[in-house]
């Protein structure tokens, strides 16, 4: 790898370690809201991809826990989504009756959540990052949905030129979801189809290619990878959700 190359990966790694947090989403508490507790369920994974909805989770949480509600810490609803319900795994959790599952979990709503998209392609005239989620959240107490959002965030780097060019307009993202339409629970969620897209140009392929690589190899390494994307994605996602009523600050066991 060229010197140039190395130097320009610098940032990257510094961005690896800073992007450790979830996005910081600005909203005062509102008291009238009944929703004092929420349960941020285990992901549905439609990917292959086996610590990216681990990592969007407690990041989501993370989300949570700042707009003003008191979210049950993760690892405590874990065992007792195991040893009360037999849950292991979110694909497990539409099968269940939300309001016997806030019931026995002892909070307000459910948050639930579906990763669709996690990956990474690299090819030297495309290279590009890929996150796609949707979240809603359910009543406990009626099984009524309270709100629900989801996007895309796809993050390229292409080489310049006709060719490059041409590549990314063959891997344009689809706003077909034929291919999730089995998953039971995402219907209620809008905005699956919208991605928001950040570009990058290089003027040769071999050094998108390089950078690409290089990315990567940092962000895995640090336990980072994707995460940028992934900030990014819930930040759009959460703009919209409702404030909270809690006023102290809940506690940070997780």
């Amino acid at each position: 790898m060229r010197l140039k190359n190395y130097i320009r990966l610098v940032p990257l790694l510094c961005v690896a370690f800073v992007v450790s947090c979830a996005p910081v989403i600005k909203t005062r508490p509102n008291p009238s809201n009944p929703v004092r507790t929420i349960a941020v369920l285990p992901m549905y994974n439609a990917t292959n991809d086996v610590d990216g909805p681990q990592m969007i989770r407690r990041m989501t949480f993370e989300s949570i826990e700042g707009l003003h509600y008191d979210a049950m810490p993760l690892g405590e609803l874990d065992v007792k989504l195991s040893d009360s319900f037999g849950v292991t795994i979110g694909s497990q959790l539409d099968l269940l009756d939300p309001i016997a599952l806030g019931d026995g979990l002892g909070v307000d709503a459910l948050l639930y959540g579906y990763l669709l998209d996690f990956d990474t392609v690299t090819t030297g005239l495309y290279n590009v990052k890929k996150v796609r989620a949707g979240f809603k959240l359910i009543d406990a107490k009626t099984g009524r949905l309270i709100w629900a959002n989801g996007r895309g965030v796809r993050s390229e780097v292409i080489s310049e030129g006709a060719a490059g060019r041409a590549v990314a307009t063959l891997a344009a993202p689809s706003n077909n979801l034929d291919d999730f339409k089995t998953i039971k629970g995402i219907e209620a969620i809008p905005g699956l189809n919208e991605w928001k897209l950040i570009t990058k140009h290089e003027k040769k392929a071999g050094d998108a290619a390089i950078l690409s690589l290089g990315e990567r190899l940092i962000t895995t390494a640090v336990g980072a990878h994707l995460k940028m994307e992934s900030s990014e994605l819930l930040e759009a996602i959460l703009a919209g959700f409702p404030a909270g009523p809690v006023v102290t600050k809940p506690s940070k066991r997780k």
